[in-house]
This record gives C-alpha cells, structure tokens and sequence, in this order.
C-alpha cells in the first residue's frame, strides 16, 4: 500500500463536528454512572466497582436509535455487555497467578474487540462499536477477584446494565419524535444542498443517503407516535425531499427549503416546499436487520464457501490487539491489555486512511486525560468524591465526543485510569505512565497492521455493490427501494476502499456512469408510499 494512504486524511484529525444530539446522550450517561456507583457508595461496595461502571456504559451505545429499534439493538448490547465483564471475572478468577493467565486474557480481549466491532459495523449502530467490550473483557480479567465474589460481581453488572438500559429506553421514548425531526431536517439541508447545484453528484448522493435515513427514521416510530399528525407531516417532508430532487420538480427557492429544515428540527409546523398539496402520506413499513445479521452469521461459520469484507476486517482487528499485548508484555507494561484496547479503538476506523486521524486523535486525548488522572489519583479524594468525579468525566465524555474523539478521550481516559487503579497498587504516576506508552504502542501498531495488510476484500466489495447496482437498474419494473440501498452501500464501499488501494485501481469513473444513470432513473419515479 502506498504511504499517501496514511497521510490522507489526517486533516480529519483537527475536524471538529457540533451539531447532533449531546444533551440528553450525556444526561443518560452521567444517570447510569451516577447511581449504581451510588448504591455501592451507600453500602460500603466499592469493590464491586468496575461490574458497575462497565454497566453504566452500556448507555453510550445506539446514541443515534431511535424508538423502539432502539430497545432492542440496545437490548443485545446489555447482553454483550455482561458476557464481555463476566468473561473477564471468570478469567480472573480461574487463571489469575497462572502461567496462562495472560495469553488467554490477551486472546479473549482481542475477540472480544473483533467480535464487537464486526457486529457494530454490520449492523451501522455508530460509535463507540468494539471498544467497550474490549476493555471490559481485558479490565475485568486482571481484576484481584476470587471465587467467592463471582456472584456478586455477576449481580452488579446485570442490575447496571439493565439499569442503563431502562434509563435510556425510557427518555428516548419520552423524547417521542425528536430522533425523526433531527433526521427529517438533515435530509431537508442534503436536498437543498443538491438542489443549489444539481450537477455535483457529490452532493446528489448525500441528498440519497441522508433521504434513506430519514425515511428509516420516521419508519421506525411507537405506536403513540404513529400515524399521528406530526407523524404524516414528517413522512410527507421526506416525501417532498424526494420530489424536489426529480428533475421536472417545482421550482423552490433554496432558502425555501432550509426554512423548512429550521422548522422542523425545531418541532414547528412548516410550509411545504413544493408549494402544492401532496396525497395523504403513508408511514414506511420498518426495514428488519435480521438479513444483516444472518449473512454474518453465514460468512462466519461458512467462510470457505461466503465472502464477505468483515470476516478479514475481523481478523485485522485480532492481528493488531495481539500483537500490541505482546509487545506491551515485551516492554514490561504491566497492563498488557491497555495497548489492545488501543489498537482496536484505532480500527474502529474502518480503513487505514481513517485509521491515522484517530490515532493523532487517542494520543493527543491520552496524553491530556493521564494529566487528569493522576493528578486526582496523587490528591486521594475520598470515595464520594471519586463517585461524583466518575459520573460527571462520564458525561463530559458524552458531550464532546461526537465534536472530536480527543476532547471526549480527555473526559474518558481519567475514567478507564480511576477503575484500573482499583486492582493494582502502582505508583500513580507510574500508573499514568503506562496508559501513555501502550495507548502510543497499540495505535502504532494498530495503524501498522492496516497499512502492511491490505485486504482485497475491500475492492471485491466494491466490485459487487456495482454488480448489484448494474443488475437493479437494469431490471424492469424498476425497484425503486432496493437500488436506493444499492447505491448507499456502493458508495459507502467506494470510500472505505479509497482508505485502502491505489486511487487507480478503484473503478470510480464506472461507479460515476452508473450512479448517474441510477438517480436519474430512481428521479423520474414517483416518490414512495
């Protein structure tokens, strides 16, 4: 792979992104953190504080679901959760002191991460994918914890975890349509971006993808919700965006549309940019994941005989969290896993060229979070202390995180340093000293593995989604639905494989040709119902 690969995109480093919901994400996360932490403060058990605060995190996940796909895809990651933190327990508990107890805690952290992150991605839940899971399988299985306490530590990360999710279920239920107005605006601003320049098929194709999202979003409603007012206003707005974007559309005036976008994402009535009545909207029926979920499944079991681009990116990920445990082990860095969960935060980036802003990004945050975290660890606050210190860098993590990765590792670094300070007596500074150097080694090598293996499945995506591409625009009646998916994941495949191969060997002048033939076929049909 050329080294232009890894210098890319490291402007991205510096990118700072406001916008997207921060409130309510970060309320959540300091309410999960701050009582069971709480509980334990009250009776004397903050022993069992790690199985508490891995639970917590089980409300940084599905930040963007909406209700109620949202209880169920979190539903699966509580369930993630508690077998990451009770796999660590029981590693700790039956190979701690034993020569073995390291490789099987190295190997367990690296498919945890793999396993993680495979499924996350598969299934587009957003951030933080892998990276929890990892660290709970490789903080809990270094944890001082006998026998004896198997039992009550399996309690406490179940009553957070299910605390976690029932606090975040039940405020995005109560936030009734606000996920849909955010995604419905979004895709107003995309058309009118689009529509100032109709020839940018840049712009044409955010226009698709931030349609399809709002149109995945006001599918995906609870029954108080549906059908309601608002609701149809809604669906009808995503309508119109689809209309706008044909080419015999009205004549609309930009900032029309923007006004629009305003209104909506402020819960206000809008006028219609179109200027015309439109038949009574019909809310899309919900799109199940299972299929996603199934052909991972296949390609995981069959992988002989099922290709698919996350089995290889799966064992990446393996690769480099190995790989940066030994050469932590090597160096005499006591917490080996410290540089695994790095590199599989590194690669939650899903190419090299992604992979090398997140990397500047984790150390710079690192470097500013270990400050933080020894200078508290050196001033001993009591525990009540620590308990508030814990909740509240938790929701500082949340709100800027989104913005960039590094201002939220500076909230979260002193938390991963606070709850490992717990199982070890090292020297503070020593303590901070370690987290510095295996963060630095796991990205490095996390980078390194990407950059040395390329993977051709990446192309081999690309070449399929084209084929798909080709053979639904070509069949006849048209399938408006499937090639609108087609597209999305054919250029979604295009720009993760551009972070990957030479810029010569993409077929991007064909992905060109047929992505314009494919939206002037998909705008000369009626907008869905």
């Amino acid at each position: 792979m050329p080294t232009t690969v890894l210098t890319r995109n490291v402007s991205d480093a510096f990118r700072l992104r406001p916008g997207g919901p921060l409130a309510w994400p970060a309320g959540r996360a300091l309410l999960s953190m701050a009582v069971p932490l709480g509980v334990l403060l009250a009776i004397g058990r903050l022993d069992l504080l790690p199985g508490a605060v891995f639970g917590a995190l089980t409300s940084v996940h599905c930040r963007n679901e909406a209700h109620p796909r949202q209880a169920r895809t979190l539903g699966v990651v509580a369930i993630g959760m508690v077998a990451a933190v009770t796999t660590g327990d029981l590693i700790a508990v039956f190979a701690g002191g034993q020569p073995w107890h390291e490789p099987i805690a190295m190997l367990a952290t690296a498919l945890a991460g793999a396993i993680g992150t495979v499924a996350a991605t598969a299934v587009k839940i957003g951030p933080p994918g892998g990276l929890i899971f990892t660290f709970a399988v490789g903080a809990c299985s270094h944890l001082p914890l006998q026998a004896a306490g198997l039992g009550a530590h399996f309690l406490t990360i179940v009553a957070s975890t299910a605390f976690a999710w029932t606090v975040t279920v039940l405020g995005t239920a109560a936030s009734g349509l606000n996920p849909q107005r955010r995604a419905v605006a979004a895709a107003l601003d995309a058309t009118a971006d689009a529509l100032a320049d109709r020839a940018d098929l840049a712009l044409r194709h955010r226009a698709a993808v931030a349609v399809e999202t709002a149109w995945n979003g006001v599918a995906l409603v609870g029954r108080r919700q549906r059908d309601t007012g608002p609701h149809r206003d809604l669906v009808r707005a995503v309508e119109n965006c689809e209309a706008l974007l044909s080419p015999d559309a009205p004549a609309v005036q930009v900032h029309e549309v923007r006004t629009a976008a305003r209104e909506v994402r402020a819960g206000r009535p809008f006028a219609e940019p179109h200027g015309r009545e439109s038949a009574p909207a019909v809310p899309p029926t919900p799109v199940s994941r299972w299929w996603i979920i199934r052909d991972v499944l296949r390609a995981a079991l069959l992988p002989h005989r099922v290709k698919s681009w996350l089995m290889p990116y799966a064992a990446r990920v393996v690769l480099a969290a190995l790989l940066a445990g030994v050469a932590a082990g090597l160096l005499g860095i006591e917490q080996t896993y410290w540089a695994a969960v790095s590199a599989v935060s590194i690669l939650q980036a899903t190419s090299t060229a992604g992979s090398v802003p997140r990397m500047l990004q984790r150390v710079c945050g690192t470097v500013l979070g270990v400050l933080v975290a020894v200078a508290v660890l050196h001033a001993g606050p009591p525990a009540w202390v620590l308990v508030v210190l814990l909740a509240v860098l938790q929701w500082g993590a949340e709100m800027t995180v989104t913005v960039n990765y590094a201002f939220g590792l500076l909230f979260a670094t002193p938390v991963a340093l606070l709850v490992s300070a717990l199982g070890t007596a090292s020297d503070p500074g020593v303590l901070g000293w370690n987290r510095f150097w295996a963060t630095l080694l796991g990205a490095a090598i996390a980078v390194a593995v990407a950059w040395a293996l390329p993977n051709r499945a990446w192309l081999s995506r690309v070449q399929a989604a084209l084929t798909r591409v080709r053979r639904l625009s070509e069949s006849r009646p048209l399938q408006p639905a499937r090639l609108r998916s087609a597209l999305v994941e054919l250029h979604e495949a295009h720009d993760v494989a551009a972070g990957e191969v030479r810029p010569s060997e993409l077929p991007t002048e064909e992905l060109l040709e047929l992505s314009h033939r494919a939206y002037a076929l998909l705008d000369a049909t009626p907008a869905r119902r």
